[in-house]
């Protein structure tokens, strides 16, 4: 009761919050926006307050439940599920002349849906609709995450006309000025001087002051197990409106979305633990000792639980679903043993796996593990047939044309064409193949290699020269020229030996003697 009390103060804060928001809100979406939250915070503690009355009386129906059921059987309670819904879409069925001419000048309705299963309320965004649309898209993943299988999940279309007075939170002076000038003269200024003393709440009703503009229901359906799928479904929608409400739209009367359920026996672990099974070798006969888990129908059984986190496949898949029997051995004899068989039919024959758990104790909370689970598939039925998935979009980027300057819408669609188009892997992988893996580093190829690489290159000479005085002159042979290439000393006169130090020891000898 304490928990549900806080989501009553909560929603009351933000209840305080919307009104006060709404009071300063002069942009049309802000406005609508606004009154969607009201709407949502106030059927939250409508619903909190139901379930607050109904936990009060729910001491009273337990204690008669069990006095009744204190000499019968143990009454099970199945698990609970997760149910998602997503991707809702609502056709409409304009007439030709509304759809294909005045577009620009069609009104325009702020739509929206609000979500309830037991005590939890949901809502998606507030969708702008005109005669240019052809169906009504709600992108909103809604999870339930309480659900039991008896589920019902009431889905409520609401529409408004944005062409409605939406600033009615601030009328007091407006309506005064109009009633200054529509009314006459002394009964005027008597209603623009109530109006300025802050006296409106004596003239106006207090909700129109904070109210805004109205979302009415305009259709309703209710979901339940029997229509959940792992695909998209077509539901019939219930309609409320008329052509003559000015928040009517021309409802197909359909409403396709995705319904999906995730119970928890398919993908929590309802049992864990070391169990023996019976290995039979002809006449020969042994046992193994396995780390068994039991989820989705199944029973894995595993050599070590460190196999688990390193995800290899079990090393024995047991099934477990409505055909299987599952039944204690020899409990009877006189030898007290801890066996217990899974019997499942087979076409012609019957697979037999026999197991041995290490205590009573823990024979009969494994009794108890598949019994539960046996009736947790029944009563979730279809929905343990096979894992659903729920898909949790990423939001949406906006628009490429919106991010740039505004031109054309065109401008930035591919239109089909003959040609293939080319991907921008594709693109860069033509560019390496084609400058022979230039592209990446961005400049074309060098005549020559790098001066410094001639450094760890040992098949190359070099010439090291000091450098001289700053006198010298600039045209003195260097290792680098400006254009990046290396000057080559000319060749030796034909008529002379190339000159060696050897040789000049030899003549300066020759000329002292």
């Amino acid at each position: 009761e304490c928990d549900i009390q806080e989501k009553i103060n909560f929603e009351i804060r933000m209840r305080e919050g919307i009104c006060k928001l709404l009071a300063v809100s002069t942009q049309k979406d802000q406005v609508l926006q606004a009154v969607k939250n009201l709407m949502v915070c106030n059927a939250r503690i409508l619903t909190y307050r139901a379930q607050l009355q109904n936990g009060k009386e729910e001491p009273i129906l337990c204690r008669t439940k069990a006095e009744s059921s204190e000499n019968g059987s143990k009454d099970r309670v199945a698990c609970r599920a997760k149910v998602a819904l997503t991707d809702i879409r609502i056709p409409l069925m304009w007439k030709d002349s509304d759809h294909f001419s005045n577009k620009e000048k069609s009104q325009r309705y702020a739509v929206f849906c609000l979500l309830r299963m037991g005590a939890e309320v949901f809502d998606t965004e507030v969708a702008i609709v005109d005669k240019a649309l052809t169906d009504i898209s709600f992108e909103n993943v809604t999870i339930f995450d309480e659900a039991r299988p008896n589920f019902r999940v009431k889905v409520e279309v609401y529409s408004c006309c944005t062409e409605e007075s939406l600033n009615v939170t601030n009328t007091p002076k407006k309506l005064a000025k109009k009633l200054k000038t529509s009314l006459s003269k002394a009964t005027g200024k008597k209603l623009k001087g109530a109006l300025e003393e802050d006296s409106t709440e004596l003239l106006l009703p207090t909700d129109l002051i904070t109210r805004g503009p109205k979302y009415n229901l305009l259709a309703y359906t209710t979901l339940g197990l029997e229509n959940v799928e792992d695909n998209f479904r077509t539901h019939s929608l219930t309609i409320t409106g008329n052509e003559e409400s000015s928040f009517w739209l021309p409802l197909y009367g359909n409403m396709c979305c995705r319904l999906v359920a995730q119970p928890f026996c398919m993908d929590r672990d309802m049992m864990y633990g070391f169990l023996n099974q019976q290995q039979t070798l002809g006449s020969l006969t042994s046992w193994r000792r396995l780390y068994c888990v039991l989820r989705g129908g199944k029973l894995f059984c595993y050599n070590s639980p460190e196999e688990i986190e390193a995800k290899l496949e079990p090393a024995l898949t047991v099934s477990i679903n409505k055909e299987s029997r599952i039944q204690a051995v020899d409990m009877d004899s006189k030898r007290k043993t801890n066996n217990f068989s899974v019997i499942n039919p087979m076409s012609g024959d019957a697979e037999v796996q026999l197991f041995s758990a290490d205590s009573r104790d823990d024979l009969h909370k494994w009794l108890e593990a598949f019994w539960q689970h046996l009736y947790d598939l029944s009563q979730w039925k279809h929905c343990c047939e096979e894992l659903m998935k729920i898909e949790i979009m990423s939001p949406r980027k906006p628009p490429l044309f919106l991010t740039k300057e505004a031109t054309s819408v065109y401008h930035d669609m591919s239109i089909d064409s003959p040609v293939k188009h080319e991907g921008l892997a594709d693109i860069i992988q033509r560019k390496i193949q084609e400058s022979d893996g230039e592209f990446l580093l961005g400049q074309q190829k060098e005549s020559a290699s790098s001066l410094w690489a001639s450094l760890f290159d040992g098949s190359h000479e070099m010439v090291v020269q000091k450098n001289t005085h700053p006198g010298s002159n600039r045209d003195t042979a260097s290792p680098t020229h400006a254009r990046g290439k290396k000057r080559r000393a000319p060749p030796p006169p034909s008529d002379k030996l190339p000159y060696s130090t050897k040789a000049q020891v030899n003549t300066e000898q020759l000329s002292k003697e």
